[in-house]
């Protein structure tokens, strides 16, 4: 038996269903707020008074976003004031740490991009790449021109998001890292820091267009490979922080050494570096097609190169394509099987392969899942493509600081029965 919530906590509760109804809505009324939360008038209006007071909400007249209002005009020509969140009073300092590069940015509290750097990682591993890391970030703060709300960060790797600590990161060495205390300690600011994929799903959860599903999975296939879960408006970590981590799933035992340890991973099959191997093999063993020579015109050996050949039909290019989207296909169809999430949303650079990838990945689902679950299955291409991880960053220290979770607002509604009751489930 739940213990009853206290004042202060069902306070809190109520502020943060009011302040993601204003962000869901982007303009709306005191008096939708009102009806859409089933809080009373009064209890409304005291916690909007609160979060104006905090430059987290701002009042705004009709006439500024007429088209925006769904709100019936008033009578006697008065125009009704509305809400909307007061976006660019704070900011947000966002970091995704990839293999190669360090990539931080300043957004607003609408995910929208203020500034944004990338620092390349070279060969800093250890505490280096803390250091590099941190050089980032002191650019990145001074560069502020409002109020921080803290920091998020997305990390490769098993991360307790709980403490903020990089459990293993092989790439970069770290094993017990205390990220979250290091940057804490350092610049006196709020931090949370997660798993990149599992961020991403945040990302699209938050600032997507669908941002009403309850459930969602985005599966990230680039440099490294893994997948995030959304479960009743909440992200799922896993109890041991390690939920999504797909891409060390073992589907070939005789195939290459992964990083992890083990050979075959599906990393080691559909990853960017796995793709350039498997169209290094086919063009050296076809020289005088397409995609060999786009190879050899691309000196950073690129999946450029790959997308090249892929425009000309090539039909190497098409190979490695369907290569990859059987895999990744595969992947999806454990996902639907065990958890029947019906909405998985694609981020990472694979991607760029675009429809002809997609539709073979569909297909394969199809082939290999429950075919009712699997025809119930939306599967797309992420809307924020190479800024999902980042914006999930910043997504990831809203919904802990501000509270702009689904699940709050959905077990309000479903549990409020009568308009003026204004207690969460106890």
């Amino acid at each position: 038996m739940h213990k009853k919530a206290t004042h202060q906590q069902t306070r809190n509760h109520n502020r943060q269903l009011v302040l993601r109804t204003i962000f869901d809505h982007g303009v709306v009324s005191r008096a939708d707020v009102a009806r859409l939360t089933q809080l009373t008038p009064v209890t409304v209006s005291e916690l909007v008074s609160e979060l104006i007071a905090d430059n987290l909400v701002r009042e705004v007249v009709q006439t500024e976003r007429e088209e925006a209002s769904t709100t019936k005009p008033a009578k006697l020509g008065r125009r009704p004031i509305l809400l909307e969140v007061a976006a660019d009073q704070h900011q947000i300092v966002a970091l995704r740490l990839a293999i190669h590069e360090f990539r931080g940015a300043l957004l607003n509290l609408n995910g929208e991009f203020i500034f944004s750097k990338t620092t390349p990682v070279g060969s800093a591993r250890g505490a280096q790449a803390v250091e590099r890391l941190t050089e980032l970030v002191d650019e990145l703060i001074d560069c502020a021109n409002r109020p921080i709300l803290g920091i998020g960060v997305a990390s490769p790797g098993i991360v307790d998001t709980s403490s903020g600590v990089v459990l293993r990161s092989v790439f970069f060495g770290w094993r017990h890292l205390p990220l979250g205390d290091i940057l804490r300690q350092r610049y006196q600011m709020v931090v949370h820091v997660a798993n990149a994929s599992q961020v991403a799903a945040l990302a699209e959860h938050l600032f997507g267009s669908k941002r009403s599903l309850r459930n969602l999975a985005v599966v990230r296939v680039g440099q490294d490979v893994g997948a995030g879960f959304v479960i009743d408006g909440q992200l799922f970590f896993g109890d041991g922080f390690g939920a999504g981590e797909i891409g060390h799933i073992v589907v070939d035992e005789d195939g290459e050494l992964c990083a992890c340890g083990n050979r075959g991973c599906l990393e080691t099959k559909v990853n960017t570096a796995a793709v350039l191997r498997r169209a290094q093999v086919l063009a050296s063993a076809h020289p005088s097609s397409p995609l060999a020579q786009a190879l050899a015109g691309d000196e950073g050996l690129s999946l450029n190169a790959v997308l090249t050949a892929l425009a000309a039909d090539d039909p190497l290019a098409l190979q490695i394509v369907h290569e990859n989207a059987g895999y990744v296909g595969r992947a999806l169809a454990s996902i639907v099987g065990l958890l029947n999430i019906q909405h998985i949303r694609l981020v990472g650079s694979i991607t760029q392969f675009g429809d002809r990838w997609l539709q073979v990945l569909r297909t394969t689902l199809l082939e290999n899942a429950i075919p009712d679950l699997a025809q119930q299955t939306e599967v797309e291409i992420a809307e924020h493509g190479p800024n999902a991880v980042i914006l999930g960053a910043a997504a990831l220290l809203l919904s802990r600081e501000l509270g702009l979770t689904l699940a709050q607002r959905i077990s309000s509604w479903q549990s409020h029965d009568k308009r003026n009751s204004d207690l969460p489930p106890s």
